[in-house]
C-alpha cells in the first residue's frame, strides 16, 4: 500500500521520448564502485546496448517502467524480462537493472519501482522474480532485502592473469 510520500509516484512503460532519461542514469549503475576486475567503461557500454535494445523491445518480453512524479517528472527507470530458472528451466521473470535519479533518492522511488516489477512478473504468470546485485552494492542490497527478497546464491569470482 502506498504512503503519501510515494501515492504521486506513478510507473509506466516507457515511451521513445524517455529514451535520453534512462540512458543518462546508466552510469549511475556503476556509481557504487565494482570489483577491480571490472571495467567500469565496459560495465556502462554493455548496459547501454541492452538497455537501448529493451527500450525498443528487444528481445520480445524485455520491458523499461519509469516512475515519475504527478508533473509527469521522469524519477527513475526499472529493466525487467523473463528468462529461465536454472532448475526448473520454466521462465521467470528478472530484474535486469533499477536506477533512481540523484535527486529522487530516499523519496520511495525504488520501492515503488520494484512492486511495478512484481505487478509485471504476476501478469506474466512468473512464479519468481529474481535479479543480481553486486555485494559492494549495499544500497540496492538493502532495498532489494526491504523488498522481500533474499539471496539463494553467491556467485564467486577470481580474476585468471
Amino acid at each position: 500500500m502506498p504512503d503519501s510520500a510515494t501515492a504521486s509516484i506513478r510507473v509506466r512503460p516507457a515511451t521513445p521520448e524517455n529514451a535520453q532519461f534512462v540512458l543518462a542514469l546508466v552510469p549511475q549503475l556503476v556509481a557504487f564502485g565494482p570489483p577491480p576486475w571490472r571495467s567500469q567503461r565496459q560495465m556502462i557500454d554493455t548496459d547501454t546496448l541492452v538497455i537501448g535494445q529493451a527500450l525498443q523491445g528487444l528481445p520480445a518480453g524485455a520491458t523499461v517502467l519509469v516512475a515519475e512524479d504527478s508533473g509527469g517528472k521522469p524519477l527513475g527507470f526499472i529493466h525487467v524480462c523473463g528468462e529461465p530458472d536454472y532448475y526448473t528451466r520454466a521462465d521467470c521473470g528478472h530484474i535486469a537493472d533499477l536506477v533512481v535519479a540523484p535527486a529522487a533518492r530516499g523519496r520511495g522511488v525504488g520501492e515503488v519501482l520494484m512492486m511495478a516489477a512484481e505487478q509485471w512478473a504476476r501478469a506474466r504468470g512468473y512464479s519468481l522474480l529474481t535479479l543480481n546485485v553486486f555485494v559492494e552494492n549495499a544500497r540496492a542490497r538493502a532495498l532489494y532485502e526491504r523488498a522481500g527478497f533474499g539471496a539463494e546464491t553467491v556467485r564467486y569470482v577470481k580474476e585468471l592473469r
